[in-house]
């Protein structure tokens, strides 16, 4: 399932670089300094895909951050611009909502796909012949991918101090992210080749998590 470094990294640049965009629009009503701001950002972005890469173990390490710093750089960058440059606030506050919003859903369908994948691409290894041990890496890589962003928004929602989202009755944010990395996994186990996988779960993950940004949103009009 693995072509090449470069669009795994592109893929996860997005994916963090939304995650943290939509933290600071989380927190950004909270009372928190710059350095606050930063630690709020880089936990959700960060965080889900490092427990990931415990949980996988040595195979899965150095962390993907040590690998490429300029993800914890893009962020703290990104943290200082909304502190202190006006523009930048006046930008992201115009459309508040919709770009909270529109960079979780663009960080799940990232950051879940590229979990799942990465974590199968790991435990297929050690896997055993035959379709009981293909079937039990399929899931737990599906579960991979959704642990990967939901422990994210789940860091997010406990560090400015509000309930997480992802484990209230009813959402079904990890449900999403479980399903659009299987649907990804899935085709990865029939070969099919990785630029397709990646496009599947991005399209899956997202549109699953969009339709339940609008219901909930439909619901509160």
């Amino acid at each position: 399932m693995r072509t090449g470094p470069s669009l795994l990294v592109l893929i996860e640049m997005i994916g963090i670089i939304s995650f943290a965009v939509n933290a600071i629009m989380a927190g950004r009503a909270k009372p928190l300094s710059t350095m606050g701001i930063f630690v709020v950002a880089a936990a959700t972005a960060l965080g889900g895909g490092t427990l990931r890469d415990i949980l996988l173990g040595p195979s899965a390490q150095p962390f993907f951050w040590v690998v490429h710093p300029f993800y914890i750089v893009a962020i703290f960058v990104l943290a200082v611009g909304y502190c202190h440059t006006a523009l930048i606030r006046a930008v992201l506050d115009r459309r508040d909502v919709l770009l909270k919003e529109t960079a979780e859903v663009i960080a799940f369908a990232s950051l879940g796909t590229l979990g799942a994948v990465k974590a199968y691409a790991i435990l297929s290894t050690t896997a055993g012949e035959g379709w009981l041990p293909t079937l039990q890496t399929w899931i737990l890589a599906s579960f991979f991918g959704a642990m990967t962003v939901a422990f994210g928004s789940v860091i997010r929602d406990v560090l400015i101090g509000e309930f997480p989202g992802a484990l209230k009755p009813g959402v079904g944010t990890i449900e999403a992210a479980f399903l659009g990395s299987a649907a990804a996994v899935g085709l990865g186990i029939a070969g099919v080749p990785q630029p397709w996988v990646l496009l599947v779960g991005f399209i899956a993950i997202g549109a699953l998590r969009g339709a339940i940004v609008y219901r909930v949103h439909a619901a509160k009009a």
